[in-house]
């Protein structure tokens, strides 16, 4: 077997018939005449030509390389732009979001989100735009100083209240609420920072359940000081779907009137019972 084996390495690998007159310098097996190849100096079969031609092909030059590294550059620039471009506008959109202020409704939202009820240890604050009410007419107010601000549940110096354009009387303000309801307190809160001579003084409140501008029954008549903080004036359970404010004088301003907020409350029987939207309220009509 062994001399058998001998001699075929002594025979040329495609013609087995021929002895082999070289070998191959890379793979060495035998090879004669007619299958040697010469190749960069070397005595090679075809297969290991083939196999040096092909690696050879994949082999890049100095001008491949150069051209490919330009190309993969701007490919990179290009990334990198457009990652840019996409950071930039979400960075702007952030910026803008957190460089715009709260509005004070906004604030009142996330306030009865976070409790998970419109309860308050008040009542339920039906004078209340996250409620659905809405100013429906004025007497007057100044830009920057709209009469909506008065329902918007916030009285503070970060934002303005209302004022009036003048300092005529009476000032009638008209809310109209969303459903008919039975209140039995309001709260009135002078706007800190305003000029005490412009706070209101007396004033009275009205309710129907007609419309906006007729079957108004008068509730109470009250003052309010001139201090910042919420002022409470409680009367019997009165019905009603449109509730008007009207303010028959000030602490001497000759140049406008100015307040901060008006609540109006049903008070349920029951402290725990559900706010509207959460099943039936006691104070809350169809």
């Amino acid at each position: 077997m062994l001399k058998a084996y001998a001699n075929a390495r002594d025979r040329c690998y495609i013609h087995p018939h021929r002895p082999a007159e070289v070998k191959c310098e890379r793979c060495k097996i035998g090879l004669c005449d007619e299958c040697a190849r010469e190749y960069q100096g070397q005595k090679l079969c075809e297969r290991c030509v083939g196999e040096i031609l092909l690696i050879e092909a994949g082999k890049l030059t100095f001008a491949d390389r150069v051209r490919l590294f330009f190309r993969s550059l701007r490919n990179t620039v290009i990334a990198v732009a457009v990652l840019a471009i996409i950071c930039g506008g979400i960075f702007y959109a952030f910026h803008n979001l957190l460089n715009q202020p709260i509005t004070p409704e906004e604030l009142a939202r996330f306030r009865y989100a976070a409790a998970g009820s419109f309860q308050t240890p008040e009542g339920i604050n039906v004078n209340s735009t996250v409620l659905g009410a809405q100013i429906v007419s004025f007497t007057s107010q100044r830009t920057g100083y709209e009469a909506t601000h008065l329902i918007n549940e916030y009285a503070g110096p970060d934002f303005p209240g209302w004022r009036s354009s003048n300092a005529t009387f009476p000032q009638d303000i008209v809310v109209a609420q969303q459903n008919l309801s039975t209140i039995q307190k309001v709260i009135l809160t002078q706007q800190p920072g305003e000029p005490p001579s412009t706070m209101v003084k007396d004033f009275e409140v009205d309710a129907s359940t007609t419309g906006p501008d007729s079957g108004f029954v008068k509730i109470g008549e009250w003052q309010l000081q001139q201090t910042d903080g919420p002022q409470r004036f409680t009367f019997p359970p009165t019905q009603e779907k449109w509730l008007r404010l009207r303010i028959l004088s000030n602490y001497g301003s000759q140049d406008y009137t100015s307040l901060a907020e008006f609540d109006a409350y049903v008070v349920p029987q029951n402290p725990g019972a559900p706010s509207p939207g959460g099943g039936a309220n006691p104070g809350f009509g169809p």
